[in-house]
């Protein structure tokens, strides 16, 4: 008996859910965890939720739905996507910038899932218990052989998923993101059950209006959608280059960012009213918070969770959905990695390793100091901000009336954009990258007196010398890497259908 003829697997994302799944699953990240809950209790709680908000809906979220729109149009990795989109060979130099911002940040990012791994250890062991907590974090981080084996562990995980492609992807974010999710809940619902957390659930959510006049408030409420939601460093492009032609934009972007507001709200509210119940005043809880994102994972709420019945379990579950958000971002990052070299015809085996390898050998020194981490940190964070600029460059000389009518509010779009789309990406998140990048660089000269050094580890110097120097080294290669990118698929007005780059399955 003849065997029935196998169906051949269609090319891409196997549905717009599981698109949308992994958008949320790469953008969603430890800052949505830590970051988001410790700036939201000190830049004025409700205020700034609701400026966080807006700015994703009016602002970010269009952004990622104008780098959708160039994914899907150019079918290419970042260095082919910005030169087919612009349309000109020479811009083929931003997205090598981009992508080089992203090389960095997969390095030193893994270290924190490392920090983070570490210490699920701990928490499985009750390991932090009874013992001081900052020197205990400064042993983790500064010259632990254990951080590094950790560190480069979670690397090749992440590297052997992105390998496996679109099919690795959508298996791993079946695990990842439900954890998350589940893991954030449980904690949330044992916070709320607390003796003394209406104080922290209430600040959370109430303001005075006089917070919405707080300009700083508003710089961190951007720097904070700028950073956690994902525009500016290449993974909704990256996503988009295996998503349907008929899968709808503008719905898979909003869903992205509603589901990255999703997982900030949520962890601020397991994690705020906690740390409220648990101090002995407000103005301890907003002191801790001040200490910095290491300062409440690490040494703040591991003191908490030792204290509170059945703290071990929570912190279990704290540092599980860390480790769940933290590698689905690495994932995405290597995705990214891989695709200019699956434009160029690369062995698939053979970019991987080599990504690999180059991505332990540049993030050593961030896993084995803090303050090495520390700078690679402030310049990729200035490199996003630059970034998202590139983004709406290419918009704009693509043509954003083109870009709106054309790729976002085609025949399959549910949700039609209107003129604020092009207002938002030829005006607001230009005009609010420079002033969030001049505003970084102000405080930069405040906390260090040697501002200029191109070693310190938050100097305008140290900026100039790694931006400035990945971005001599892209424009001197640009004409090489062009050629490398492979054909131009797009016609300028119709999505090209998923290309066969050996990730597309």
């Amino acid at each position: 008996m003849a065997k029935k003829p196998q169906e051949k697997k269609a090319l891409g994302f196997s549905s717009p859910l599981t698109l949308a799944i992994a958008m949320i699953a790469g953008s969603v990240g430890t800052g949505n965890i830590w970051r988001f809950p410790r700036v939201t209790a000190t830049n004025g709680g409700g205020a700034f939720v609701i400026a966080y908000v807006l700015l994703m809906i009016l602002a970010i979220i269009p952004l990622m739905m104008g780098e959708h729109a160039i994914g899907r149009a150019t079918r290419h990795g970042l260095p082919g996507a910005f030169r087919d989109f612009i349309g000109t060979k020479k811009s083929t130099w931003f997205g090598s910038f981009v992508w080089t911002v992203v090389a960095i940040m997969t390095a030193y990012y893994t270290v924190v899932v490392a920090w983070v791994a570490y210490y699920f250890g701990l928490a499985l062991t009750n390991g932090y218990a009874g013992v001081d907590k900052q020197p205990l974090f400064d042993s983790v981080t500064n010259g632990n052989i254990i951080t590094v084996i950790l560190f480069a562990l979670l690397l090749g995980i992440a590297a052997y998923i992105a390998y496996k492609g679109v099919s690795g992807i959508e298996k791993a974010n079946k695990i990842f993101l439900p954890i998350l999710f589940v893991c954030l809940i449980i904690i949330a619902i044992r916070t709320l059950t607390l003796p003394g957390t209406a104080s922290g659930f209430n600040y959370l959510f109430d303001f005075e209006v006089s917070s919405f006049f707080n300009f700083k408030m508003w710089l961190e409420a951007l720097t904070q959608a700028l950073w956690s939601a994902g525009p500016g460093w290449g993974i909704c492009i990256a996503y988009a280059v295996y998503s349907n032609q008929k899968s709808d934009i503008a719905l898979a972007s909003t869903i992205q960012g509603l589901g990255d507001i999703a997982v900030a709200l949520l962890s601020g509210i397991a994690i705020i009213p906690a740390l409220f119940a648990m101090s002995s005043s407000p103005t301890e809880a907003m002191s801790i918070c001040a200490s910095g994102n290491n300062g409440l994972a690490f040494i703040a709420l591991t003191g908490i969770f030792e204290k509170i019945p059945g703290g071990q379990i929570m912190g279990m579950l704290f540092f599980a959905s860390l480790i769940m958000a933290g590698l689905s971002s690495i994932v995405a990052c290597f995705t990214i990695l891989a695709q200019p070299f699956a434009d160029a015809k690369v062995n698939k085996k053979k970019s991987m390793l080599g990504l690999f390898i180059a991505t332990v050998i540049i993030g050593i020194p961030s896993a084995w100091s803090i303050n090495f981490f520390n700078n690679q940190d402030f310049v990729v964070g200035m490199g996003m901000v630059i970034g998202a600029v590139f983004s709406c460059y290419a918009l704009i000389k693509y043509g954003t009336e083109n870009a709106r009518t054309k790729l976002i509010n085609n025949k399959y779009t549910g949700i039609h954009m209107n003129k604020w789309w092009n207002i938002a990406v030829t005006f607001v998140v230009p005009l609010m990258a420079i002033i969030m990048f001049s505003w970084w660089c102000i405080r930069s000269v405040g906390w260090n007196p040697d501002w200029w050094n191109p070693f310190g580890t938050y100097s305008i110097g140290t900026l100039v010398l790694q931006l400035g120097g990945i971005s001599l080294l892209c424009l001197l290669f640009n004409n090489k890497i062009a050629e490398s990118a492979g054909p131009k698929l797009f016609d300028n007005e119709n999505f090209p259908p998923v290309q066969d780059n050996g990730f597309s399955k």
